[in-house]
């Protein structure tokens, strides 16, 4: 019986997915102050934290006036932050292929090579060049479950928070223009 629990405990922690993590309600207010000040939408913001590794849920829809977790999912990190699961290195220098710390606020949609993507303004000093660099939120195969069930890992993007088609789909109620997308480490 011990040795079944056991075995229990190494399944629960190495082979089912993370469950949600917590979101402390310091980091939203702490959004919420800065939507108020960029006059964004105050409904839904979406929270991507970097110091997770890409193998572990980082991506997070908050319902602002509940201060819950709605939507969580996997996120691929630019190749220049780190070509494994951690990203480790973050820049807005223009070809460098990294994330860019700060927020974001989405400006409108396009279809492109990733199909329907999410056009991101930086609204800091540390990401001032997203729009020149084509930072976007995007979907991709390599942030796809089935990518990361055989590789242990997301792939990386060239700098955009890119996910599964199925969670872009599932996002696409709270991805409206204005909507603050917070990327921190």
């Amino acid at each position: 019986m011990k040795m079944m629990k056991t075995l229990l405990f190494i399944f629960t922690l190495y082979v089912l997915p993370a469950s949600a993590q917590e979101i402390s309600n310091a980091r939203i207010d702490t959004a919420q102050n800065f939507i108020q000040k960029e006059s964004c939408n105050s409904d839904y913001a979406v929270l991507i934290d970097m110091s997770h590794p890409s193998n572990q849920k980082r991506w997070y829809v908050v319902d602002l006036k509940n201060k819950k977790v709605v939507y969580e999912s996997y996120v691929a990190h630019g190749r220049g932050s780190g070509q494994g699961k951690q990203a480790t290195n973050f820049s807005d220098v223009p070809g460098s292929y990294c994330t860019a710390l700060g927020c974001y606020k989405i400006t409108g949609t396009y279809n492109g090579e990733h199909g329907l993507s999410y056009q991101l303004a930086g609204l800091e000093q540390t990401n001032k060049n997203a729009m020149s660099r084509a930072i976007v939120i995007h979907s991709a195969w390599y942030a796809d479950d089935n990518f990361i069930a055989s590789t242990g890992r997301c792939g990386n993007s060239w700098g955009c928070p890119a996910v599964s088609a199925t969670a872009l789909k599932n996002c696409a109620p709270y991805l409206k223009p204005n909507t603050l997308v917070w990327i921190y480490n």
